[in-house]
C-alpha cells in the first residue's frame, strides 16, 4: 500500500487559518467603522449645539437691544409684591425671550456684570438642574452658576464668549453676548441629551451595518466552503491515485467548464479537475498499456529464447548434424539480435529526454532529409513507394542540435510511413523555417489508412500500438522515443489527419541554431 499523503492537514488548517483571519479582519474594520461613524454623528451634535447656542446668543442680543434702546438706562429690575419680574419694557423683552425656543432643553437670561438676573425663560422642565441655578438675595434673583458667572464677566473683558462641556450622554454649550449700548448681557444656556443621537445611530446605521456584516460573513463562509469543495473532491482523488487505483475521477461537475450544475466552480478549478482527470486516464492507459506490453514482450522474448534453446539443445545432443551448425547458428544470432534491439530501445527510451549539450551542432536539414532517403532506398523500392520532397530552398534551413538523435527522429518517422503505406502509395516530406519562432516544421505524411483520432495523441505514449492485432512488427517504442528526443530540445511532434495524401501526417520542429551576440 502506498504511504498516506502528508500534509492535508498542515493545508486544511492554513485555509481554515486564512478564513479566520479575513473574517476578524472584516468585523475589525467594520468595528472601527461603526466607531468613527458614531464618533462622526456625535462631533456634529456637539458642534450644532455649540453653533446654535452662539447664533441664538448673537442674534438674541440684537433683538432685545432694538427693544430698549429708546431707554437703555431704565430698564431698571424690580420686584413686585407677588414676587414677580417687574422692569421698563418687560413684557417686550419677555415675549422676544419665550420666543427663542430651540434644540432639545436649555434656558436664557438678560443679567448684569453681577449675574443679576433681569428676566429668565425656561424652556424645559425636565433638565432644570443641569442648567445654571439661581438664588435670591434680598429679593433681587442672581446666577450662581460659576461658568455662568465666568463667561460673564470674561465677555465684558472681552475675551470669549462661549462655554460648552460634554460626556457620554449630555452635550450643554453657554454663549453670551454684551447687548450693544447697554450694561446688559444675553446668556443662552443649551443643553442636549444623546439619547436622540444615539437611537438615530442604532436604527440608521449600526443594526443595519450589523445585519450586514452578519449576512456577508454568512455569504463568505458559504462561498468558501462551496470553492473548496472542488479542491477537496480533487484531493481526494489524487489520494486515491497515490494509493494505485486508477479508477477514480473527479466528478463531472468539478471537471467539465460546460457543466453548469456547481456555480461556484471557477474555470480555474475546472481546467484543474479536467486535467487531473486526464492525468488519471492517461495513467490508466499506460497502466493497460503496459500489460499488454508484458504480455506482448513476454511473447517476443519467449518466442526466440525457446528457438534459441531448441537448437542449442538439438545441436549438443546431435539431432542438428554437423554441417547445419552454421545454418541453425545464425538463425541463433538473428534471435539474439531481435531480443538485444527490444532492450535497447527500452532502455533509450528513459534517457533520451535530456539532450548532450557537448553534442550539439548546425546541421543542414535539406541534406540530412536527402540523405536519409537514399538509405531508404531498398525498403522504398520494395513497396514501390515514391517519395516526394517539398524542402524549403532558403538560407536559412540549417538546424540546431544532437544532429545523430535528430536524424534518428526522421528515420523513425519515414520508416513508419513505409510500413503503413500500402505498396504503390505515396510519402511526402516538407519543410518550412519560421523564423518567428525560429524553428524548421517538417512535416512526413503518408497514403496509407491513417490514424484514427482518438489515437492520434496515444501513439506517442510507451509501449503503445496502434494495431494491437500486431499484423505490423514493433514495440510500440518508436514514436516515444521521438517524442523524447525532441522534449529534450523543446520541440513538439503531433499526428494529424492528412490533407493530400489522405493517410497520417506527422508534423514536428527542429530549432534553429542560437543567435550570434
Amino acid at each position: 500500500m502506498a504511504p498516506k499523503v502528508e500534509g492535508k492537514r498542515f493545508s486544511s488548517n492554513f485555509a481554515v487559518f486564512i478564513i479566520s483571519f479575513l473574517v476578524f479582519t472584516t468585523i475589525v474594520v467594520f468595528a472601527v467603522l461603526l466607531f468613527l461613524s458614531y464618533e462622526n454623528m456625535y462631533n456634529t451634535l456637539v458642534a450644532e449645539v455649540a453653533i446654535g447656542t452662539d447664533n441664538a446668543a448673537f442674534s438674541l442680543s440684537e433683538d432685545i437691544r432694538s427693544v430698549i434702546a429708546p431707554d437703555p438706562k431704565g430698564f431698571v429690575y424690580t420686584l413686585d409684591n407677588d414676587g414677580s419680574v417687574n422692569f421698563s419694557n418687560s413684557r417686550m423683552v419677555e415675549r422676544l425671550i419665550n420666543s427663542q425656543m430651540f434644540r432639545e432643553s436649555g434656558a436664557i437670561y438678560l443679567v448684569d456684570i453681577e449675574g443679576r438676573v433681569y428676566c429668565r425663560s425656561y424652556y424645559t422642565t425636565e433638565t432644570n438642574d443641569i442648567l445654571p441655578t439661581v438664588t435670591v438675595d434680598g429679593g433681587k434673583t442672581y446666577i450662581s452658576d460659576e461658568d455662568a458667572l465666568s463667561l460673564i464677566k470674561d465677555i465684558s473683558l472681552g475675551l470669549d464668549n462661549n462655554f460648552q462641556t460634554k460626556n457620554a450622554q449630555v452635550v450643554t454649550a453657554m454663549s453670551c453676548y454684551k447687548i450693544p449700548d447697554t450694561e446688559y448681557y444675553c446668556l443662552v444656556h443649551n443643553y442636549e441629551t444623546t439619547f436622540s443621537t444615539r437611537d438615530e445611530y442604532l436604527h440608521l446605521i449600526f443594526f443595519p451595518a450589523m445585519i450586514a456584516l452578519v449576512i456577508s460573513i454568512i455569504l463568505y463562509a458559504v462561498f468558501v466552503y462551496m470553492s473548496l469543495v472542488p479542491i477537496k473532491a480533487i484531493s481526494q482523488a489524487i489520494s486515491k491515485v497515490a494509493e494505485g487505483d486508477l479508477t477514480v475521477r473527479v466528478p463531472r461537475r468539478y471537471a467539465e467548464p460546460e457543466d453548469y450544475t456547481n456555480f461556484s466552480v471557477s474555470s480555474e478549478f475546472s481546467d484543474m479537475g479536467k486535467t487531473v482527470n486526464n492525468m488519471i486516464e492517461s495513467l490508466e492507459n499506460q497502466e493497460k498499456d503496459r500489460e499488454m506490453f508484458i504480455s506482448s514482450i513476454a511473447h517476443d522474448i519467449r518466442t526466440p529464447l525457446t528457438s534459441i534453446n531448441g537448437f542449442v539443445t538439438a545441436m549438443l545432443d546431435g539431432t542438428i548434424p554437423p554441417e547445419k551448425t552454421d545454418h541453425y547458428l545464425e538463425q541463433i544470432k538473428h534471435q539474439v539480435g531481435r531480443i538485444r534491439t527490444l532492450v535497447t530501445q527500452m532502455t533509450e527510451a528513459s534517457s533520451l529526454s535530456h539532450a548532450d549539450t557537448s553534442m550539439m551542432e548546425s546541421f543542414n536539414i535539406s541534406d540530412m532529409i536527402n540523405d536519409i532517403v537514399e538509405n531508404l532506398e531498398a525498403q522504398l523500392t520494395d513497396k514501390n513507394i515514391t517519395v516526394i520532397k517539398s524542402l524549403d530552398p532558403g538560407p536559412g534551413i540549417d538546424a540546431y542540435g544532437e544532429a545523430q538523435q535528430l536524424c534518428r527522429v526522421i528515420i523513425n518517422i519515414v520508416t513508419n510511413a513505409i510500413k503503413f503505406t500500402p505498396a504503390g502509395g505515396k510519402i511526402k516530406i516538407t519543410t518550412l523555417s519560421d523564423k518567428r519562432q525560429r524553428k524548421i516544421w517538417i512535416s512526413v505524411e503518408d497514403s496509407g489508412a491513417g490514424v484514427e483520432e482518438s489515437k492520434r495523441t496515444r501513439i506517442f505514449e510507451s509501449f503503445f500500438q496502434a494495431d494491437p492485432s500486431r499484423k505490423v512488427e514493433g514495440f510500440g517504442l518508436g514514436l516515444y522515443i521521438c517524442k523524447q528526443i525532441l522534449a529534450g530540445h523543446e520541440q513538439t511532434i503531433t499526428c494529424e489527419e492528412g490533407t493530400e495524401l489522405g493517410g497520417a501526417k506527422f508534423v514536428f520542429s527542429f530549432p534553429f541554431p542560437p543567435e550570434e551576440k
